[in-house]
């Protein structure tokens, strides 16, 4: 929707590679780099310390597979450089670190056997891909990752779902606390450091509330799109729930806010009267007395 704003770079992995693959390898490096991947391409001997920690400073990596076996104890490829890298990403993946699995031969057969005990051992967060083209892969791979982690919080139901730029959230803290002597309120501060996408969750508690309440003191070019792109994807003027901006006047005039005449009301005063505000607008739009 809006909120993943932080468009970072994707900072890749790229573990060594054994024999034959080393050529798909440079191939690969280089269609990396070109579709603008942050690479930390390591070759050669590392410790399992230093390995770990490169690996700590990347968003996901990316393993070739051949067929020297870097995956089974004993054999050829387990204590190789691939083979090391290999077993210290698998202790990274979680819900934000991805390991990718490239199999670009494609075919599964004695050379290779053990990919297919890979295979059998992939679980969340580890993608195996057998595409022989490097871009194919390589936009696969930023498909996968450019997709935000959605957040996981619990929808309830609630008369106010109070909504703020975390930069605003001292005096949020405030009028929250105040609007909770009143109402009972759901809130959520959104960090626009973060890349976790919050769209599902704010339509779903926007819907479980009886009226959405936006938020702003100092951050004015956030609320002006955050509030507009809101409207719009919550219905608009056929929208069930209603949707008010609450700003304070210390900080934000009334020329601050004249691209929300027309679509969405808002009010304009001190922050300690702000609750009150809400209060009667709240009465208004719900008929409760």
């Amino acid at each position: 929707m809006f909120l993943n704003l932080n468009n970072q770079q994707t900072k890749v992995f790229l573990a060594d590679a054994t024999g034959e693959m080393t050529g798909a390898r440079m191939r690969l490096e280089r269609v990396l780099r070109r579709a603008g991947m942050g690479v930390v391409s390591v070759s050669g001997e590392f410790s399992a310390e230093e390995v770990s920690t490169l690996i700590g400073s990347c968003d996901c990596s990316v393993h070739i597979l051949g067929s020297v076996n870097i995956y089974d104890e004993g054999c050829d490829g387990y204590n190789s450089p691939a083979g090391v890298q290999y077993r210290a990403a698998k202790e990274f993946r979680d819900e934000k670190f991805k390991m990718f699995l490239w199999n670009p031969l494609g075919v599964i057969d004695t050379r290779n056997a053990y990919i297919s005990a890979i295979r059998r051992d992939i679980v969340e967060n580890t993608v195996y891909s057998q595409v022989t083209s490097p871009i194919v892969f390589v936009e696969d791979l930023r498909t996968i990752m450019s997709a935000s982690p959605k957040a996981k919080i619990s929808i309830g139901a609630a008369d106010i779902f109070f909504i703020y730029n975390d930069a605003d959230r001292d005096t949020a803290s405030e009028v929250l606390s105040m609007l909770q002597d009143i109402h009972k309120v759901t809130s959520l501060g959104i960090n626009m450091s973060s890349t976790t996408s919050y769209t599902d969750y704010i339509n779903s508690q926007l819907q479980a509330s009886k009226m959405g309440v936006i938020y702003v003191d100092y951050c004015v070019d956030w609320v002006l799109s955050f509030a507009r792109q809101l409207w719009k994807d919550s219905g608009g003027d056929s929208a069930k729930v209603p949707l008010y901006v609450a700003a304070n006047s210390e900080h934000v005039s009334a020329q601050d806010l004249k691209a929300l005449k027309g679509f969405m009301e808002y009010t304009l005063t001190g922050k300690s009267l702000i609750p009150l505000e809400i209060k009667v607008y709240f009465d208004k739009k719900t008929g409760a007395k």
